[in-house]
């Protein structure tokens, strides 16, 4: 099974074709060429995956580290209580 940073690796590659060379972990998700339409449709794609809702002021996302870290703590956090993640 995947962790969830290679999961959402794939998820851009998959959905946004985005090469999978430059994406590098601790790198500034801007640096992919994404952009706010990029990001707003791997937020979507990332709450259809991990059936979580994202919203949109509860972290500050910068890189693959970040996502991957808020996607965990809400995955980890019961569905009642869960935070939420923002690009």
């Amino acid at each position: 099974m995947l962790n969830t940073i290679d999961q959402i690796k794939n998820l851009i590659v998959k959905k946004l074709a985005i090469d999978p060379s430059v994406l590098v972990d601790d790198k500034p998700m801007i640096d992919f060429g994404m952009d706010s339409l990029s990001q707003i449709e791997l937020l979507f794609e990332i709450e259809e995956h991990f059936k979580i809702r994202v919203p949109e002021d509860k972290y500050q996302i910068r890189t693959l580290l970040d996502l991957a870290a808020a996607v965990d703590e809400i995955l980890a956090t019961p569905p009642s209580s869960s935070p939420e993640v923002s690009l």
